[in-house]
């Protein structure tokens, strides 16, 4: 796993914001443990919590989410949405801006963008690893069914969109490009994220194939992000999260001091935390990363450093570790409202464990 430790991995929109805000109803008075990923924590200051406290093992996902607060600091909403690369602009452009911004900067962050500036002049958005390899496989799926897709993009109508894709999207030859391209072998060698392999309990190209029919016959392809990205190796324009858009962006500024970054493992921290420290977790889809004995460590820890009546969502993607008995009436579950997410996100690839602590 070293290489996905020292490596930016996510840099855009890999998990559906509106997920957590209907998991977690995050509010005025709250402190809230996110995982950082790819600048997610700052949508979960929109609705005003006293604290959210960012934290990632891989300290690259660290800086992006500086890079993101000191732009969103320092500039008006098209100069940071082109910055970052969601509009257009030039290297030389992205680079002039960035010599500024450095010096807000911890000295970790900024030696890692002194390092890294090419990723800025490409638009940081499409940096990461997995951002890389999603836009490859976008790249090869309009070279096999260009049509389909433009056509799929295309559909104002969820109706006829649903038909379309029952009837001419779910071939044997795409079925073969998918379950090749997300085969564990191509996952571990090419993109290297341990979440499509270290623990998985599905298969990820018969999986992520499914869920994503699924998820055409309730959203049209043009209002999911995932299913852009994926296909179009871009966000879709109007589905964009509040961190990204120029409403978002106005209110999240007003909160950037209640934001707190932290390099370091997620368990290590609950574990040394005041119990009640957290009114709300937003864990991500750690336990990909985790055995079963560490995911028992993870839940362990989120009893302990939870205030009663506080609130938790985890996502699941290829990983199916089991929930302990032992803790289902501490960390209390809330099964109808899980299945209700899993259909609902855009991200469509997740499962989730969503619920409220006992007390």
């Amino acid at each position: 796993m070293s290489r996905f430790f020292s490596t930016l991995n996510y840099s855009s929109v890999n998990e559906d914001w509106r997920t957590e805000a209907r998991a977690l109803e995050v509010g005025p008075g709250d402190r809230v443990l996110a995982i950082t990923g790819g600048g997610r924590p700052l949508d979960l200051l929109l609705p005003g919590p006293d604290r959210v406290v960012a934290i990632d093992a891989v300290p690259a996902q660290s800086a992006l989410l500086e890079l993101e607060v000191a732009a969103m600091r320092a500039l008006h909403f098209d100069a940071y949405a082109s910055f970052l690369g969601l509009t257009p602009s030039s290297r030389a452009e992205r680079g002039r801006i960035l010599d500024p911004l450095l010096a807000a900067f911890g000295p970790e962050a900024r030696a890692f963008w002194d390092a890294h500036r090419s990723l800025v002049g490409r638009g940081v958005l499409r940096g990461g690893r997995w951002e890389r390899f999603f836009r490859m496989g976008s790249l090869l799926g309009r070279l096999v069914r260009p049509g389909k897709i433009r056509r799929l993009f295309a559909f104002e109508d969820l109706d006829a969109q649903r038909a379309f894709v029952r009837e001419r999207w779910d071939t044997a030859g795409w079925r073969w490009i998918n379950d090749v391209f997300l085969s564990r072998l191509v996952l571990r060698h090419v993109l290297g994220d341990p979440a499509f392999h270290a623990h998985a309990a599905v298969e990820p190209g018969r999986f992520v194939r499914e869920r994503m029919q699924e998820s055409l016959l309730s959203v049209l392809a043009r209002d999911n992000f995932m299913v852009s990205l994926t296909l179009r190796g871009r966000l879709a324009e109007r589905d964009l999260p509040p961190r990204l858009t120029r409403q978002g962006t106005a209110a999240i500024r007003k909160r950037l001091d209640r934001l707190e970054i932290v390099t370091g493992d997620v368990i290590a921290h609950l574990e040394a935390a005041a119990p009640g420290t957290y009114t709300r977790f937003s864990l991500s889809d750690v336990p990909s990363y985790l055995s079963q004995e560490d995911f028992e460590r993870l839940l362990d820890g989120v009893a302990r450093a939870g205030a009663p009546g506080g609130r938790f969502c985890i996502r699941l993607f290829l990983s199916r570790p089991r929930f302990p008995e032992r803790l289902a009436g501490v960390l209390v579950r809330e099964p109808d409202l899980e299945r209700r997410l899993a259909r609902e996100d855009h991200a469509f690839a997740y499962d989730f464990i969503v619920g409220r602590i006992a007390g």
